[in-house]
């Protein structure tokens, strides 16, 4: 048996693989932590399937669990959240989406039933550069409401150090997100890879779209810049891709996946020692005490 399977080990860490009461024995023994991992069904040019956020987050969670075994730290993976934010995907036939408030929902509620069994370090590994805004509201919003801290990793800023040294920018099915889905299994037909959009800033205006020299168009910005939305990839790209693919390498998938995956650890080991319950709920605002007029 390949050692990238799961049962590579001898122990199962994903959730739903295991039975309650296994489930029950696990958390009896301790956990340390509950790795979410999130992606979404969307394009991913023609060169790989429209799972690829979600093999490159649940890759990373499987790699990172066996990792942090090593130390003797205990992790469960949660199912993988598959549909997420891809509006902007939908011109692509097999595409599927949720709507922001649909999705924040979706959160909220998982986690909430990780907590609810006493799975108090829940960790979410996005895959999903499309999540980003919404996940930095949810986790927020979640530790507003329950007073329960849930941190958010995604693997471009784990392993920023890596990927800021690949030459092109990293968006979407480019040379980064291609080479690092080869690290980790996924079906990569580079036959078909391609270069598009290569510049979305550059893209936008062509098309004719409401456009900024100071965009934020790439993961990876540095500098100056100001948030622009999500661009309908039709109206930019014909393949899908926005950056280069035909230079993704093995090579350089094993390097992002070597960055990101200890670092993934590294939360885990930081939270099972200052984590735990909430926190008691207070008021967020402090009553008035201004006097009747």
């Amino acid at each position: 048996m390949s050692n990238d399977t799961p049962h590579a080990t001898g122990v199962e860490r994903f959730m739903e693989k295991l039975t309650w009461s296994e489930v029950q024995e696990r958390m009896k023994a301790g956990i340390d932590a509950v790795l979410l991992p999130i992606g979404t069904t969307e394009q991913h040019g023609r060169h790989m399937p429209l799972d690829t956020d979600c093999v490159i987050a649940r890759g990373l969670c499987d790699r990172a669990a066996r990792a942090a075994a090593a130390e003797g730290l205990e992790v469960l993976i949660a199912p993988t959240l598959n549909v997420t934010l891809s509006w902007y995907h939908m011109q692509f036939p097999g595409s599927l989406r949720l709507r922001t408030d649909t999705f924040l929902r979706v959160f909220e509620e998982v986690c909430e039933s990780l907590h609810h069994h006493g799975l108090d370090n829940v960790v979410a590994v996005n895959g999903h550069g499309g999540n980003v805004a919404a996940l930095t509201v949810a986790v927020n919003r979640y530790y507003e409401l329950t007073r329960r801290r849930v941190f958010l990793l995604q693997w471009w800023e784990l392993g920023a150090d890596v990927v800021g040294n690949i030459e092109g920018p990293a968006i979407h099915a480019e040379e980064a997100e291609t080479s690092l889905a080869m690290a980790l299994g996924q079906r990569v037909m580079m036959e078909h890879a391609s270069r598009d959009a290569y510049d979305r800033g550059a893209a936008v205006k062509e098309a004719g779209l409401p456009w900024t020299s100071l965009g934020k168009y790439a993961l990876t910005h540095r500098g100056p810049g100001v948030v622009v939305p999500m661009d309908m990839l039709g109206e930019i790209s014909e393949s899908g891709v926005v950056g280069d693919a035909t230079r993704a390498r093995l090579e350089t998938g094993q390097a992002i996946a070597g960055a990101v995956i200890p670092r993934i650890v590294q939360v885990v080991r930081d939270m099972s020692t200052t984590g735990g319950p909430p926190t008691p709920l207070q008021p967020t605002l402090a009553p008035s005490t201004a006097p009747a007029s």
